[in-house]
């Protein structure tokens, strides 16, 4: 969870009227933070993942403003001035995509400049996965000469921000902190580049912007950017921090929107920034099913715009509601709703408890994977749990299965459901390898694999073998120990596929079906997941090995 300083003064300024420490801690928890530390104007607090809009004091002046009823959540926001043009040419092919917005009339001082610089490296943190997938920068727009160029360059030169010599982009990545930490995210000969109209240099994204541009005290009007891969993700950081840099104005600031021209022919925003938002219709038989609670079309409308949402019109069963585009947790009705029931209180739902259904006791799987994981823990592995999210492209390593893609991902690295369980044994390897000689680990847990119109949960188990004492036939001795301990007949076939060596894989059969597989992981998969050690690995499906006992049975 990002870990938040605002000054109490600073929030009062956004909020536009006096705050108390007890009327920030309950506002806090209604938001799901958590105040870590107050000490005298300074608050640190814990603001909860899922907001990237609280990562600063612009976002939660703005959310007290709603919550304390001191103006009511416009139902739009329009541009204004005239348009802006960001041109790319010949980007860097590894990261094509740029976005700019503007915000003219801000006023800003030490304390507002510190704020949104917090809010970038929150992001940066977070969402933007350290600047691999998304990096943001912010500029004067009074020192930029439009439009704004995002291209790829051999080398060029500038003096970075915080220095005061100029460097190439060589030295940069030498010689410079950011140079130095982020130099694997560009590549030698096609760096990225903003420049202005007049070739000078904004940013060498994502490591360094130049400091000649910087942002001061005295900047009236700021041009942010973004630049990276994925533009549905950079689009929602733009949009949180374009509404930070907004609220800076107190109501007297306003946005000015861009025009992309050239880059990438499946740009999906030819015009930024995103000023839409979503509209949803949130019906009271909606909220009576998810929370056991009867609320009234009177009272939605006050609840909701507590909590930043416009509700743009009333009908006879529910309300239509306007989520502003800094929302980007907001996906569907249902999050609507958690924030409905945030504004009601939960104390103030009403309880029930329902009668039972069924007489208690432990299903036919939970006692497999039980024994399951007592015998394991007898051969002398070690537990490991991951999350059954993952990276796709762990997935395609181990497995030419089709697997489930998450729609709205918060990061790359959790964008998919696991479809086997070699793709987390082996992370785990690599997380325990760099602390351990040798690695004997193994996971029972739930995988689901897509069907035509559905999609099946199934009960797995996975072991790893890492050292350079172990082989093939280790791993055919922990197969075998535990079908014998199951009092099962089993006997081993060639295999041949991912992501094993061919010749040193075998299928595990029970009475002629297939249940698992066992071998030795390819060297290719191990560098690309980053293992320098020989590996084992094992897949058992124990919900196939339930069905087998039961038939024997």
């Amino acid at each position: 969870m990002p870990i938040v300083e605002v000054s109490l003064t600073d929030l009062q300024r956004l909020a536009r009227r006096s705050i108390s420490s007890e009327d920030l801690l309950k506002a806090l928890e209604l938001m799901k933070g958590e105040v870590e530390e107050i000490s005298g104007d300074s608050i640190v607090f814990e603001a909860s993942h899922d907001r990237p809009d609280l990562f600063s004091a612009e976002g939660l002046g703005r959310a007290l403003r709603y919550l304390l009823e001191v103006e009511e959540p416009p139902s739009t926001f329009t541009v204004g001035g005239d348009m802006a043009e960001l041109r790319i040419v010949n980007p860097p092919r590894y990261r094509p995509y740029a976005y700019v917005s503007i915000v003219k009339g801000v006023e800003l001082d030490n304390e507002a400049i510190k704020q949104l610089f917090q809010l970038q490296e929150k992001l940066h943190a977070t969402y933007c996965r350290d600047r691999a997938l998304v990096s943001i920068g912010l500029y004067d727009l009074d020192k930029v000469k439009l439009p704004i160029i995002y291209t790829s360059v051999n080398n060029a030169r500038y003096v970075p921000l915080g220095y005061s010599e100029e460097m190439d982009l060589k030295e940069i990545l030498e010689k410079t902190e950011k140079g130095v930490k982020y130099a694997h995210l560009v590549k030698e000969g096609e760096y990225p580049l903003l420049t202005d109209s007049e070739g000078q240099v904004l940013s060498f994204p994502p490591i360094l912007n130049a400091e000649w541009n910087k942002v001061t005290p005295e900047t009236k009007n700021i041009i942010i950017d973004v630049t990276g891969t994925e533009p549905h993700l950079m689009m929602r950081v733009l949009s949180v921090v374009t509404y930070a840099v907004l609220e800076r104005g107190y109501g007297k600031a306003l946005i000015m929107g861009a025009r992309v021209i050239g880059g990438a022919p499946d740009n999906p925003y030819p015009i930024t920034p995103y000023l839409e938002g979503k509209s949803f219709s949130v019906h009271v038989e909606d909220i009576e099913s998810l929370l056991g609670l009867r609320v009234s079309t009177e009272d939605i409308p006050v609840l909701l715009k507590r909590m930043g949402y416009a509700v743009t019109s009333i009908t006879s069963d529910g309300v239509k509601v306007w989520v502003p585009p800094y929302r980007v947790d907001v996906h569907g009705v249902v999050d609507i709703i958690e924030d409905l029931a945030i504004s009601y209180g939960y104390n103030g739902l009403p309880t029930e408890t329902p009668p039972p259904t069924h007489f208690s006791g432990r299903s036919s799987i939970e006692h497999l994977t039980r024994t399951i994981r007592d015998i394991m823990v007898g051969l002398g592995f070690n537990e490991v749990v991951n999350f059954m999210l993952i990276d796709p492209d762990i997935l395609r390593l181990v497995t030419d299965e089709s697997f489930i893609t998450v729609a709205n991902p918060k990061m790359k690295t959790y964008s998919a459901l696991r479809n086997c369980m070699l793709a987390s044994i082996l992370i785990a390897g690599k997380v325990n390898s760099e602390k351990m000689g040798e690695v004997e680990v193994f996971e029972v847990g739930d995988y689901v694999t897509p069907k035509q119109h559905n999609a099946e949960s199934v009960r797995g188990m996975a072991f790893l073998l890492m050292g350079d004492k172990y082989t093939l036939t280790d791993g055919l001795v922990t197969a075998k120990s535990i079908a014998l301990t199951l009092g099962l007949k089993y006997r081993f076939e060639p295999y041949e596929g991912k992501p094993y060596i061919r010749g040193r894989a075998a299928k595990i059969l029970l009475n002629d079906v297939e249940v698992g597989r066992v071998g030795e992981v390819h060297p290719e998969v191990l560098v690309e997941l980053g293992l320098m050690k020989p590996a084992v690995a094992g897949e058992f499906n124990l919900t196939k090995i339930l069905h087998e006992i039961i038939k024997r049975k």
